[in-house]
């Protein structure tokens, strides 16, 4: 079985480490997905940016959200979902601590575990 491509969206300022957590998550032997570290520092307002955000998230299954304590309102995540749902990538919502408020449009939050994101891999 093919491993699910990821694009990680986080607060780039604040979750680097979250991100990271994933990455080396994603490179267990037994992972059913590969990380597409592709991060850029996010610019919604920059066209090219906005391209190259619409390649790299239109190239990958499923577009996770890691929620720290301010990605609610982090404009690049916010912008990433929006280029994911319009390209049918199925977005999904990772909670590092159950007190970070949930990015409303990434739909339903589960906590961040190995366990919990495979499940919702399929």
């Amino acid at each position: 079985m093919a491993k699910k491509k990821i694009f990680v969206s986080f607060d780039f300022a604040a979750d680097r480490a979250l991100k990271n957590e994933m990455v080396s998550s994603s490179q267990k032997p037994d992972a059913k997905y590969k990380v597409s570290n592709w991060s850029m520092k996010p610019d919604g307002n920059d066209p090219k940016w906005l391209k190259e955000a619409k390649y790299r998230i239109t190239r990958c299954d499923i577009l996770a959200v890691l929620t720290g304590d301010n990605t609610h309102q982090a404009p690049g995540v916010l912008k990433e979902i929006e280029i994911a749902k319009a390209a049918n990538i199925k977005v999904v919502q990772l909670s590092a601590h159950p007190q970070n408020p949930p990015v409303t449009s990434a739909g339903t939050s589960v906590d961040w575990s190995d366990e919990n994101f495979n499940k919702l891999l399929g």
